[in-house]
């Protein structure tokens, strides 16, 4: 039973949830500015010889 108090509060969820990813985008440490740097390893795992 979705009722009306249901829908106020799930548009409050996806509204603020929304704002939280829009502000965490703008700021100084947002992942475009600071990409997170990978170390490439050699595996010696190869998946063609099992």
């Amino acid at each position: 039973m979705f009722t009306a108090y249901n829908a106020i509060l799930f548009a409050v969820l996806l509204i603020s949830g929304a704002g939280v990813i829009f502000q965490a985008s703008l700021g100084e440490d947002s992942l475009a500015k600071n990409p997170i740097t990978v170390k490439a390893n050699k595996s010696k795992f190869d998946l063609n010889t099992y």
